[in-house]
């Protein structure tokens, strides 16, 4: 064996990561056995999977599903389209929060803000609760 040839194999063998292209190590039948020890089941008529991060839900649509069983499940999930929504958006899985209106921030948004009871309360109702951003939406 060459030097070179030596060379390159010794730094293949010291890195731990062989040539992707080249698979030497493993056997056919060792590589049809771990093959074949891979549990894989898929999951049909998936309408959509949803990420949820703290700002954001993505929306995977219409994907293919498969989970592989290795002595620890890989999900694997191709969509046909992604799209993207703000976390605060309306979702058919969540209701609509039910607003507490109370007595004083009314009074402190029609003292403030110098409007009606009426439209204090729209105001406080069109700002989710927040105080401060319905006196500055009267301003």
């Amino acid at each position: 064996m060459s030097g070179r040839r030596r060379r390159r194999r010794n730094r293949q063998s010291r890195s731990g990561t062989p040539d992707m292209g080249n698979l030497q190590g493993i056997s056919p039948k060792a590589m049809q056995k771990a093959l074949g020890q891979i549990d894989t089941n898929e999951i049909d008529d998936v309408v959509e999977v949803i990420v949820r991060t703290k700002d954001e839900e993505i929306v995977l649509e219409h994907p293919e599903v498969t989970i592989m069983n290795m002595g620890q499940e890989i999900w694997n999930i191709v969509p046909q389209s992604t799209s993207r929504r703000p976390l605060g958006s309306s979702s058919a899985s969540s209701p609509p929060k039910e607003i507490e209106i109370k007595d004083e921030d009314v009074a402190i948004i029609v003292n403030t803000a110098g409007v009606s009871k009426d439209e204090a309360i729209a105001a406080i109702k069109a700002n989710q609760g927040d105080i401060a951003k319905a006196i500055m939406s009267l301003k």
